[in-house]
């Protein structure tokens, strides 16, 4: 096992084939400002590009508390200068438009790293997550939360609908009337409700939340590291397709699969066999 810390706000650790980032800015409430956005899409950038992980946890380490969203102090301060002086510019030369683009951007990019990547990334949520916390959950593979968990879209509050929220949610949930009855009203639900419009995959009890979190991660672990690499981001990508054109795209993809992998012709044969097969290391 390696564990680390990236100053107060994050703490990241691999075990057995498991990363974990942990969220711990108890300030802030692990709101997104653009440095933890930073630090999180650099930190999930090396678990997803490391071959030694097979499967990524995030979670916080704040009791009851997931993410509060983007960190609303950040963004007044660049609303404030922008209606100061639209084009008086930080110490790195950039003016408070062009600042607050490059969070929403960062913010994007970090979404979509999970999704692009061909490594599984599972929310474990205890708490509350709101806005851009609860896009990262809902930007997740898979995602599991206590059933004290509060989620939340309540830009809309504030004047601003959570348009970049809207994006994974609207992907994630069964139908787009759950998303906009969130994006409208602004209204928090809770886990068991979650879990019915498929915002996350169960809600259990907050004394199981670790443990059911883990085995699901461990059972992906197990699995043949080549069979997920090639069949996550088949999943994302026929989904964009038309029945036939998926359908058309995973054929072939199963063909090769069967065809030339060899942890296919090893599964095979090992449950032919009648024995536990032996993946090969990637």
């Amino acid at each position: 096992m390696s564990a680390s810390n990236i100053g107060p706000i994050m703490r990241h650790w691999i075990r057995n084939g498991i990363g974990t980032i942990a969220l711990a800015n108890k300030v802030n409430r692990n709101a997104l400002s653009f440095h933890t956005l930073d630090v999180l899409h650099n930190q999930l950038r090396q678990f997803l590009d490391d071959p030694s992980v097979k499967v990524v946890i995030l979670q916080s380490d704040i009791e009851n508390v997931f993410s509060s969203g983007h960190d609303l102090k950040e963004i007044q301060k660049l609303q404030m200068r922008h209606q100061t002086n639209s084009n008086d510019m930080d110490e790195d030369g950039v003016v408070a438009r062009d600042r607050l683009r490059r969070l929403f951007e960062l913010c994007s990019d970090t979404m979509q790293s999970i999704s692009t990547s061909d490594t599984p990334v599972i929310a474990k949520v205890d708490g509350s997550f709101t806005a851009a916390g609860c896009q990262l959950v809902a930007s997740c593979d898979l995602a599991y939360a206590s059933d004290r968990s509060i989620f939340a879209t309540p830009g809309v509050n504030l004047g601003l609908f959570c348009s970049t929220p809207a994006v994974a949610l609207g992907r994630s949930v069964a139908s787009p009337k759950h998303a906009m009855e969130m994006l409208l009203t602004g209204r928090g639900i809770r886990a068991a409700d979650a879990e019915r419009i498929g915002l996350i995959n169960r809600a259990v009890s907050v004394g199981e939340l670790n443990a059911h979190v883990q085995k699901i991660a461990e059972d992906v672990a197990s699995k043949s590291r080549d069979a997920v690499k090639c069949g996550k981001p088949l999943f994302y990508r026929q989904m964009e397709l038309d029945l036939s054109q998926a359908y058309d795209v995973a054929s072939r993809a199963m063909v090769n699969d069967v065809l030339d992998r060899e942890d296919c012709r090893e599964g095979i044969d090992a449950f032919l066999s009648k024995r536990t097969p032996t993946w090969k290391r990637t």
